[in-house]
Order: structure tokens, then C-alpha cells, then sequence
């Protein structure tokens, strides 16, 4: 994908940075077509830049000391990967791996931070960026240690909603990516509770359920059970 006629809005890079810019950011990149279920980056290596989504799906997973994956985040296109590792020790606290087929654009953190240097559109957006990613961490620690398994699942499925959107030419399918086993995994509950939570939805007609795909019928009964505006 050309940064310089990129027709993906989405995409903090194409929205923020000067067109020049664009240009540096064509010639300096590494762009890569990632098969599903392939490792982006994993916990410990070194963190020599960031990763741009420009198409397909990503999954962001934290392993526990005994050994046990969740998955903590997700990326649709357009969306930042690989921040977490920007720090004082610069070494990935988590993985990424492929949902499905992705193109993703390497940028070098010499490159990332001339970027950021010279466009204060996009350094302002990724100080509010760091910011809502805070956020949202807080907001998914209260979900797992407060909140019911109604409104995990619900979570969950707004911020794949956020994340993904819904499906092309059909409204309320939404763009899952994922399988309804790291549905559970996302939503921090096992698979059995996850098949119950979206029974009871779907007895209170806030989704409807044909296979592993899910339909949304009442969105704002969802956010509101999420407890999550947008």
C-alpha cells in the first residue's frame, strides 16, 4: 500500500502526517504480507520500531508466569502495534500475532521519531493515543475484576465492534476475526460461560447468533451493559 495515495482514512499515518511526510514514510518503511496465525513481533525481542495494520487483523497476547496466553487488545487497519515496547528498557512485554492475512508497515524507531518530531498533528495524536490506551487498560483490569460475565462479553464484543467494524454490505454482522474460543479468552471467561452469555443476548434479542457469526439487534443495550459509549 502507497502512503502517498493511501485511500485508507483510518490510518493515524495518512491522517496526521504532511504530504512530504508521506513521501519519507514510502521510502523508509517496510512493508509486509503477513499470512494468519503468524507472529508479528513476540514478548522479549528487542524493539527496533512500531507497526502499522494497513489491512487485516492483529491480536495483542500477554503470557502469565505459568504460562498462560490472553488476549489483552486488537487491531483492525490503520491501527498502532508494537507501542507497548516503547520504554526505558525497549524490549515487546507481550506478543502479536495474525488473525487473518495482513499487510503491516514496519517504521524504524529512528524513522518513527522524526515523524513525530516534525508533524504535530500526529505527535499530539499519539500523546491522546498513549492516553486512551491507558484508558482502556484501566477500564478492561475493572471489567475482569469487577464486572459480570454479561458484561465482559459485552465489552469484548463493543471493542471488536470499535476495533473491526461490522461486515461489508450486511449492518449489523459484526467483523468478528476471531473464533468464539478467543471470544472466551478475550473476554477473560471460559468457553462454556461465553456459550451462555450469548444464549441469554440472544433471548433478550440484544444479538442474534447463526453459527460462529454474531448479528447485533440492539447496540445500545450492548454499550450500555458494557458500560462503554463508543
Amino acid at each position: 500500500m502507497d502512503c502517498r495515495n493511501c485511500t485508507n482514512t483510518e490510518c493515524f499515518i495518512n491522517k496526521y502526517c504532511l504530504p512530504d511526510w508521506l513521501d519519507y514514510v514510502q521510502h523508509t518503511k517496510i512493508s509486509k504480507h503477513i499470512s494468519s496465525g503468524k507472529k508479528i513481533f513476540t514478548e522479549g525481542d528487542l524493539v527496533r520500531g512500531i507497526y502499522v495494520m494497513c489491512s487485516g487483523k492483529a491480536k495483542v497476547l500477554f503470557k502469565t508466569s505459568e504460562g498462560e496466553e490472553y488476549i489483552i487488545r486488537i487491531a483492525g487497519k490503520g491501527q498502532l502495534l508494537g507501542h507497548r515496547g516503547l520504554s526505558e528498557m525497549m524490549v515487546y512485554p507481550i506478543s502479536a500475532n495474525t488473525l487473518i492475512e495482513s499487510e503491516i508497515a514496519f517504521i524504524s524507531n529512528e524513522n518513527f521519531f522524526k515523524l513525530i518530531r516534525a508533524n504535530k498533528d500526529l505527535a499530539f495524536y499519539i500523546m491522546m493515543f498513549f492516553a486512551d490506551e491507558l484508558l482502556r487498560s484501566e477500564q478492561k483490569h475493572m471489567t475482569n475484576v469487577l464486572q459480570s460475565s454479561n458484561e465482559k462479553v459485552a465489552a469484548s464484543l463493543i471493542r471488536v465492534i470499535n476495533a473491526f467494524g461490522y461486515k461489508k454490505n450486511e449492518t449489523n454482522k459484526i467483523d468478528l476475526g476471531m473464533s468464539l474460543q478467543e471470544l472466551a479468552n478475550f473476554s477473560m471467561i471460559s468457553y462454556p460461560d461465553l456459550t451462555n452469555v450469548l444464549d441469554t443476548f440472544c433471548k433478550e434479542e440484544i444479538i442474534e447468533k447463526t453459527e460462529n457469526e454474531l448479528s447485533v439487534l440492539n447496540e445500545s443495550a450492548l454499550r450500555s451493559l458494557a458500560r462503554m459509549e463508543s
